[in-house]
């Protein structure tokens, strides 16, 4: 498909995206102290990586300011946060490096230099480029000397040796567009060069791997596919292509991208929220899903929607963004999830989910345009973009997922994955991993993250408990608590610091070396694929993912219009004892023995 010739969106439109930016601007700047700085309320430091979205909103807001005085006052506190990114440039001891403080020298930033420095790079010349005319000559010129001394003497390696191609994908937004402000051939090298590399690592699924085993991964569950990261790659790409003078859409750059925002639809329900039991990093969220991501997946899906043409990321975008407006309360600061029973506080600030924002007002236009050509509760494009759903099964191989689509249900289904455990990896897999319901969204399958007896799962007892099994799956996370501890204390939550270090013994140690066994828990499922679904012969495991001997499933999930129809066969317990099934709340048209249960879900 070609490039969209978009139109003038609505009015309504307009404002149903710059509402919510507006409100999550203001509580940003009402984060301030007396120095400009903006200060994270629970880690209590500046992110400065983050103040850089704040100036790139600011910017963008102010060219759809209400009226001249909106317009100054965004204009100021883009200048204001500009100046600070300054201030915080700083070089790295008798390095030539110059980066952008605190960046990795302080761990409650949580972040590190080459996300920080992609961000201040990247707002630093957006405000040269696109403020021009209304900041002083001298903070211009600071602001390009500063976006260019770093890309010059940190960025351009940075981006060919970070470990994480999210990381360098971020990097590489502030290369490129240093570049955009000097032409420098060195510059534009490496950031080609970048690009062939993440080009490289993307699974030709569309999938990418949140941390290659090849790039220095410590888990091998680090090497899973993430919902959280994948849109990233997409939308970095697409940003830094363009600010280099490429194409996106040229056949050189424009497969590896559209495959990326397929997977990435692939990931997305009829609510707009992603499958999150897909996740390399599930450490960082404290319920199955989040929508924190959603700014980065509005951006890709408008933007690829704009570039590419196809129906399906249109919608697509819309969806995410109303998902997380959802989320955001009425004074702007965002939320990840929505409070549950199994829910917890997720790691990430609401300052960092608030100031990713920014990517949003860079696809403002074709963002509004989506709202008004894909309302919501409108008809959802396919894979194929029919205008109606039948039966829809896609297969995405490398990462092992299946999703499932008719009139009444999109599912997801995972075969075999990396190994996990309570910090990386999916710890949910070997069968249906999520149902969501199209006419309302509900979730027709409760899922807890680390639950050990899930719906629609089969469960029991085998051997004794472990302790050997426990210390090896989770003995080495039990330094990290130590760290959480510090964050909590950091956020003035005295309780949850003293809880930190025990809560993962409990989940990461002792419950590994239960004799707990669950089919969700098997790693290497043999996976066929079937006409309207999927057939699994997998095993019992414990936690940890180590078969149990002897067991043998036989699983099958298709579609028939009505919803998933499931068969869950046990054809051998093996060396388990006490097996049995939990049957979902929402199923219906329920049959089941000892071994084999029926029901639908739809």
């Amino acid at each position: 498909m070609s490039p969209l010739a978009l139109p003038e969106p609505s009015t309504q439109a307009l404002q149903q995206v710059l509402e919510p930016l507006r409100r999550t601007l203001g509580w940003l700047a009402s984060l301030r102290d007396g120095q400009g700085r903006v200060i994270c309320p629970e880690h209590r430091i500046e992110h400065t990586g983050k103040s850089a979205y704040v100036a790139l909103l600011a910017c963008e807001l102010a060219r759809h300011a209400r009226d001249l005085t909106e317009r100054e006052r965004c204009v100021e506190l883009a200048l204001q946060q500009g100046r600070r990114l300054v201030a915080r440039l700083e070089r790295e001891g008798s390095s030539p490096c110059h980066t952008f403080r605190p960046g990795r020298h302080d761990p409650f930033n949580c972040s590190n230099s080459v996300i920080d420095g992609g961000a201040c790079s990247d707002a630093l010349a957006h405000l040269v480029l696109n403020l021009a005319a209304a900041l002083p000559q001298e903070d211009l010129r600071a602001f390009r000397e500063a976006a260019l001394l770093h890309a010059r003497t940190y960025l351009r390696y940075a981006v060919l040796d970070k470990g994480i191609p999210a990381q360098r994908a971020w990097g590489l937004t502030g290369l490129a567009a240093a570049f955009e402000l000097a032409r420098d051939p060195d510059l534009e090298r490496a950031a080609l060069e970048a690009v062939g590399v993440l080009e490289g690592v993307q699974h030709e699924d569309g999938s990418y791997p949140y941390h290659p085993l090849e790039w220095g991964a410590g888990h091998i569950g680090a090497s899973d596919v993430s919902a959280f990261y994948q849109s990233r790659l997409s939308g970095f790409l697409i940003h830094a292509l363009e600010r280099l003078g490429r194409a996106p859409t040229s056949a050189l750059f424009g497969g590896p991208i559209q495959r990326g925002l397929e997977f990435l639809c692939a990931l997305q329900g009829p609510d707009g929220r992603k499958c999150g039991l897909v996740e390399a990093k599930p450490w960082y969220w404290g319920a199955t899903y989040e929508v924190a991501s959603h700014v980065f997946d509005a951006h890709a899906l408008a933007r690829g929607w704009e570039l590419f043409g196809r129906p399906r990321y249109g919608a697509a975008a819309a969806r995410a963004w109303r998902a997380w407006v959802a989320h955001l309360s009425s004074d702007g600061r965002p939320s990840s999830h929505q409070p549950g029973p199994g829910r917890l506080r997720s790691y990430q600030c609401p300052l960092f989910w608030a100031a990713h924002a920014a990517w949003i007002a860079r696809a403002l236009r074709p963002l509004a345009c989506a709202l008004d050509r894909f309302p919501a509760g409108s008809p959802t494009p396919g894979a194929r973009e029919r205008s109606s759903i039948d039966l829809e099964v896609s297969w995405y191989p490398r990462a092992q997922l299946v999703r499932l689509e008719d009139a009444r249900v999109v599912a997801w289904v995972r075969g075999a994955r990396p190994g996990f455990n309570v910090n990386h990896g999916s710890p949910h897999g070997a069968g249906l991993l999520q149902v969501v319901s199209k006419s309302d969204g509900r979730d027709l399958l409760e899922r807890c993250r680390l639950g050990g007896s899930q719906e629609g799962e089969w469960h029991g007892l085998a051997g004794g408990i472990a302790p050997r099994r426990g210390w090896n799956s989770g003995g080495q996370e039990l330094r990290f608590s130590l760290w959480l501890a510090r964050v909590e204390l950091r956020a003035r939550r005295p309780l949850r610091a003293l809880g930190a270090a025990p809560d993962l013994l409990r989940r990461g140690v002792l419950s590994v070396a239960h004799p707990r066994v669950s089919s969700a828990f098997a790693l290497a499922p043999e996976l066929r694929l079937l006409p309207d679904g999927v057939e699994l012969t997998s095993q019992l495991a414990w936690r940890d993912g180590t078969a149990v001997s002897g067991s043998r499933l036989l699983r099958t999930y298709q579609l028939d219009g009505e919803g998933v129809l499931v068969r869950d066969e046990i054809l051998s317990a093996g060396s388990a004892r006490g097996v049995g099934y939990t049957l979902p709340k929402a199923a219906r048209d329920a049959k089941y023995d000892a071994h084999v249960v029926e029901y639908r879900l739809g």
